[in-house]
């Protein structure tokens, strides 16, 4: 034990000092010394002497930190959102990267694994040691909840032999560095700990730091700030500290982090990665079939059974979760004619205005549910604008009857807007949070969804809410966005009106920021003939397409920090001077500009196999950019490689094969003049499933592309169609 981890606990305006036996300070009023012996330490006070073993034990007394109290109330904390009923059986692989480090245990509860492995590196750790572990996954895999529920485990179990687990999350919190994560979790479990008192527990291994969302730790420099912070941080406490970070797999990759970390030291220091990643599709069938009212005749249902292949989001363990709570409505013989996502939220929706019905038995029922769902929805769109404009993820359960209120007036009749209102908090989107008397979403993608339909709505109405002006939107949040854009194309061309409108005027806040980019999301997800859509002269954190970008999208004079190409078709934007990209990511399918514009060319390429800042290196590829040669040296006719790519894009939904049962998207695939071909060669080799319905006296076909194999690639698709 040294002074500096016993100063940062002296009282303010006392300093710690060095004595003959030890150390002496004041804390909380009181002298205290800690006095070194053969086989320990002793904490003096004139209360009398405590003997401790070692210098870790120390820090975590009642005198000092009070691990055991921070422990309890973690335990009480966590426990509200503990895990209920046995796991989606995702599947989990550690990765050795840099050190030796223990064999990882499979266990049905993945967090049991996770707690047993930490044991093994916490025994096996070098002096002077630090040990991080990346835990990657896309989103919706699990990666907040196992390290959630480590957290608790640690916690309900704690005798000082292991580390509590320290989970940060922004929580909704706008936020660009570790010390503010830190500062808030530290509040939520009620604890008096400064940052520097932190950093001697760290230091000493009693506390595991876990970074829950890393990669979304941005600025407008992409990651300067969260990996700068992480450095000093990891130097500070460079002694027995432990660091999970979590985040997606494409981006905080083990490359980026080794290249990142000038802190790292090889001799001492050991990185892993634990990637996480979807149940097959028999073990998520099989998960469902232990969920009360599935059996098979649901699982293969005509429009249900495709959706459980590889690559499916239907795999998510949040899709799953959700999934596994609707076997009745998805018994129903209508395709779904959105992404999933929205397909469920309907289902849900529909559900909770038949309650709503059931309760209230009004005179005309037919026009009463459509009613009491539109409410539903607006009383979600109402709460996710709250949470959204306050920065939170949770509201106290009070505000929920004056938001009802809001979202009735105007809708239902006057005689039941106080009974709507009143049950409003019962809907099931709503889940209780760690706050006692608040809720949140049970889900972040169920928060995303209904603020993508108020921000539709209210941005198309003219009107600029105070979360676009200050807030910022993410990959996550604008992917979803694009899909509640497809499914709303007349609200999106609206909201498309005014972006154009509101950017063409100067912003002094985040607004032009983030209606470029939500703009840019709801043109793809619409397909318009012509955008008409000018980025200029702005800062973009993050630039997602979701789909095939249209003609009419020019970017000129603008910083993009993060450009999230991966699947994108970007052949039809105009990149133009002064536009700078500092990180791209791409993959197979990605189409970019050609010839390639020099705007284009990032200080950072992140592509499938690995993460580069080389120069040489990422000007090396941009020279040999061929799609073509992407797709397995295979030379496809440039119209065929075009309907391959949108129907890459379009595999997440149903394809109505006549034009009135699909959408823009769709229709740019059947009117494709190669459709014909292509569609009878993906019949012929099995890369389709097709059903049809009896819809009044006609029987219209929907199809379901293949999720598990790529089209751009296959062999025998290629000469099947060149022959």
């Amino acid at each position: 034990m040294s002074l500096a981890d016993l100063a940062p606990f002296a009282d303010l305006g006392t300093l710690a000092e060095i004595t003959p036996c030890g150390f002496s300070l004041m804390r909380n009023g009181y002298s205290v010394s800690v006095e070194i012996e053969n086989d320990g330490y002793s904490i003096v006070t004139s209360e009398g002497r405590q003997r401790c073993s070692g210098s870790a034990a120390v820090l975590a007394s009642p005198i000092f930190a009070d691990l055991a109290r921070i422990a309890q109330n973690q335990a009480v904390l966590l426990s509200q959102q503990r895990m209920k009923g046995p796991p989606v059986p995702i599947s989990i692989k550690i990765d050795q990267v840099a050190g030796a480090v223990p064999a990882f245990k499979a266990e049905q509860e993945p967090w049991k694994g996770l707690d047993c492995w930490l044991r093994g590196m916490q025994a096996s750790q070098k002096l002077e040691g630090t040990d991080l572990l990346l835990i990657e996954g896309p989103a919706g895999v699990g990666k907040t909840t196992i390290v959630r529920e480590t957290a608790l485990l640690r916690a309900e179990t704690f005798d000082g032999s292991t580390s509590l687990i320290l989970q940060i999350i922004s929580r909704g919190r706008v936020l660009q560095n570790i010390g503010d994560l830190i500062a808030f979790t530290l509040q939520d479990v009620r604890s008096n700990l400064t940052i520097n008192q932190l950093k001697s527990l760290i230091r000493h291994g009693l506390i595991t730091l876990a970074i829950d969302g890393f990669d979304e730790l941005s600025d407008p420099n992409g990651f300067k700030t969260a990996w700068s912070g992480l450095n000093s941080l990891i130097e500070d406490v460079r002694g027995a500290a432990t660091f999970l970070l979590a985040g997606r797999e494409t981006f905080v990759s083990t490359e980026m982090m080794l290249r990142q970390l000038t802190s790292f030291k090889t001799e001492h220091d050991r990185l892993a990665t634990l990637s996480l990643n979807d149940p097959q599709p028999e073990d998520a069938r099989q998960w469902l079939l232990d969920k009360e009212g599935w059996d098979y005749s649901v699982l293969n249902g005509e429009f249900v059974e495709p959706i459980f292949v590889k690559g499916s989001y239907a795999l998510r363990p949040f899709f799953l979760d959700v999934i596994a709570r609707e076997p009745e409505a998805l018994k129903d013989d209508t395709p779904p004619a959105s992404d999933l996502l929205s397909y469920l939220v309907d289902i849900m929706i529909h559900r909770e205005g038949s309650k709503f019905l059931a309760e209230l038995d009004p005179p005309n029922r037919e026009m009463a549910t459509a009613l009491y769902e539109e409410f539903v929805g607006r009383f979600l769109e109402e709460v996710a604008r709250d949470l959204a404009e306050n920065q939170s993820e949770s509201i106290a359960e009070d505000a929920l009857e004056l938001l009802a209120t809001v979202a009735a007036e105007g809708l239902l009749p006057d005689d039941q807007i106080a009974a709507v209102a009143h049950r409003a908090h019962t809907v099931v989107f709503l889940a209780k949070d760690l706050r006692a008397g608040h809720v949140r979403f049970a889900h972040e993608q169920l928060l995303q969804h209904f603020l993508a339909r108020e921000t539709l709505r209210s941005v198309g109405d003219g009107e600029t809410p105070r979360y676009v002006r200050r807030n910022l939107f993410g990959r996550e949040a604008l992917e979803v966005f694009g899909h509640v854009a497809r499914g709303k194309a007349e609200l999106a061309s609206q909201f498309l009106r005014e972006v154009r409108a509101a950017i063409a005027k100067p912003s002094r806040d985040r607004t032009n920021t983030n209606l470029a980019v939500l703009g840019i999301a709801a043109a793809c997800a619409t397909a318009p003939d012509d955008a008409n859509l000018l980025i200029q002269g702005i800062s973009v954190n993050e630039l997602y397409f979701p789909f095939a970008a249209p003609d009419g999208i020019t970017i000129r004079d603008t910083m993009i920090s993060i450009l999230y190409a991966g699947s994108a078709d970007l052949r039809h934007v105009k990149f133009e001077s002064g536009t700078f990209i500092s990180t791209l990511e791409i993959n197979e399918q990605t189409q970019l500009p050609l010839p390639m514009p020099k705007y284009i060319k990032p200080q950072t390429l992140v592509r499938r196999e690995g993460t580069t800042t080389d120069p040489r290196e990422i000007q090396s590829f941009f020279e040999a950019y061929n799609p073509a040669d992407a797709d397995d040296g295979l030379a496809w006719q440039p119209e065929v490689a075009e309907l391959l790519g949108r129907i890459e894009r379009y595999r997440t939904f149903w394809l109505g094969t006549n034009l009135d049962d699909t959408d823009a998207l769709g229709r740019r695939i059947i009117s494709h003049q190669d459709w014909p071909k292509v569609y009878a060669a993906l019949q012929d080799l099995d890369l389709v499933t097709v059903k049809s319905r009896q819809v009044s006296g006609t029987r219209p076909v929907f199809i379901h592309f293949r999720q598990d194999v790529s089209f751009s690639s296959n062999v025998e698709l290629f000469h099947k169609l060149a022959s």
